[in-house]
Order: structure tokens, then C-alpha cells, then sequence
């Protein structure tokens, strides 16, 4: 997993240890971190993709050469409307997303603050005429980061609920089969789907996917009010210090809350 994440999805091993690699863009962010499991699991709830966010149009353009140049098998590529994007999975079934944004003046913003998707080919051969002195070893722009993390789920509106009534997010786009919501005027920052039906199992611990998402909470009364309502709103609370706490839902999804900036 670790030649993936780095020969062909170009990040760079930040630090590590017998049994986990901490993978970075700029040798000071972790952005993903990869943990060695001898479990198996069966299919899941728990991660649908997780949505590296690159600078801007040229970048991507750099990773889709890099992923034509090695062979890589893609899954798709599409124009969203307010970002374009490119999808595959690692060599566990995990799905990524590689995607930069449009200028915001590009997206369908609501006055009701909604934001509008919608999914249409990408045009891959322009972003790959625009594309001038190709670096010769590939390595994911440096500033990108973790935009989204989507999420299959058995229900996506209450998941979608829990999680915009706990963290303080806003509904962006909802339709009867999945939702997308975020903070601030972003199109989102999590997502829940319920493509994969109402029968798979709850994530177990330690089993390979999705081991926690991290969201950073930037002042310690929105931490504090953020773990209150978790409790409230039927998460458990796993771990609790003065500087983070870990929650899991009933699909087993858990979210590592961190007071400070990322």
C-alpha cells in the first residue's frame, strides 16, 4: 500500500514505524496515514472515497498524465460543476478521488446557500494540452490536502442529520439516495451515500477501510460544544482528553475531533 500511495498517487512517506506510515505533500502536513492490519473484513459501511484536494486545474492535469504514462487502471472522470474530478481505488478497494475546484464564480450557489452538482464528461484532453514542462518523477502538488471524505452508509439523510446537527455543517445538496454537506460556503466536506444497500455490516475496528477521519475544531468552546452534542445526539464517545475526543456512529464510522488548526 505504501509504493501505491506514493509511486502512483505521488505523496511522500512523512514518517513511519514497524506498523503505520505517515504520508504527506509537503514533509509537515500528514494527510494520510496507512496502518498494517492482519484482519480481513468483510464488505462494510464505513469509506466510499477519500477526495484528495491538488491546487488547481494544471495540477490535475499532471496527475492524469501520470496516471496515463504508468497504466494506471482509472475508474472515471467527470465535471461536477463547481470541481473536476478523477476516480480509482487502491489495491484494498478503497476509492480516491483527485480533484481541484473552479473558481467559485463557475459555481451553482443557491440563495438558500445550497450547492448544485451535478456530473457531465470532464474534458481531459484540455487539461492535458494546457500542460508545459512535465516533471520527470511525479509527486501530488505541494498545498494538497483532504477536501472531502465520503461515506457509505444504510441511511444517508439521518446520517447526513447526525453529522450536520453535530459538527454545526450545512446541508449543500441532498437527493434520496445521498447527501452532501459542509462548512461555510464549500460544496462539501463530507458526504453520505446509500448505493450499497441496507445490508452491510458494521465497520470493525482494526479491519482494512476507513481506520477515522480527523476534523480539526479551532477554538476550545466550539470543542467543547461539539463533544456535547455528540453525546447528545447518540455518538459514542470512545476517547476523551482535554485536546480531542474519537466518536463512532452505528455503521462504525469514527471521527477523531482535534481542538486547533490543522
Amino acid at each position: 500500500m505504501t509504493t501505491f500511495y506514493t509511486s502512483i498517487i505521488g505523496l511522500q512517506v512523512f514518517s513511519q514505524d514497524t506498523t503505520s506510515r505517515q504520508l504527506s505533500t509537503d514533509g509537515k502536513t500528514v494527510i494520510l496515514e496507512l496502518r498494517q492490519t492482519h484482519l480481513s473484513g468483510d464488505k462494510a459501511y464505513g469509506l466510499y472515497h477519500t477526495a484528495f484536494l491538488v491546487p488547481d486545474r494544471h495540477s490535475l492535469g499532471l496527475v492524469l498524465n501520470h496516471f496515463l504514462v504508468r497504466g494506471v487502471s482509472l475508474e472515471g472522470a467527470a465535471d461536477h460543476g463547481y470541481s473536476e474530478a478523477i476516480y480509482l481505488s487502491d489495491p484494498e478497494g478503497n476509492g480516491i478521488e483527485i480533484y481541484h475546484d473552479k473558481p467559485v464564480e463557475q459555481w451553482d450557489t443557491r440563495d438558500n446557500g445550497q450547492i448544485i452538482g451535478v456530473t457531465e464528461p470532464m474534458d481531459a484532453q484540455s487539461m492535458l494540452d494546457q500542460l508545459t514542462d512535465i516533471p520527470e518523477h511525479f509527486l501530488l502538488a505541494t498545498g494538497t490536502r483532504i477536501g472531502h471524505v465520503h461515506l457509505s452508509v444504510k441511511n444517508a439523510l439521518a446520517s447526513s442529520l447526525l453529522y450536520q446537527k453535530v459538527f454545526d455543517l450545512g446541508d449543500k445538496m441532498t437527493i434520496p439516495s445521498a447527501s452532501w454537506i459542509a462548512s461555510g460556503n464549500y460544496h462539501h466536506h463530507l458526504a453520505f451515500n446509500q448505493w450499497s444497500g441496507p445490508y452491510l455490516k458494521k465497520h470493525q475496528e482494526g479491519t482494512p477501510g476507513l481506520g477515522f477521519l480527523t476534523i480539526h475544531i479551532e477554538t476550545p468552546l466550539l470543542f467543547s460544544a461539539t463533544l456535547k452534542k455528540a453525546r447528545l445526539h447518540g455518538l459514542a464517545v470512545l476517547q476523551e482528553d482535554s485536546s480531542s475526543f474519537t466518536t463512532e456512529d452505528e455503521e462504525g464510522i469514527r471521527v477523531k475531533v482535534i481542538l486547533g488548526q490543522n
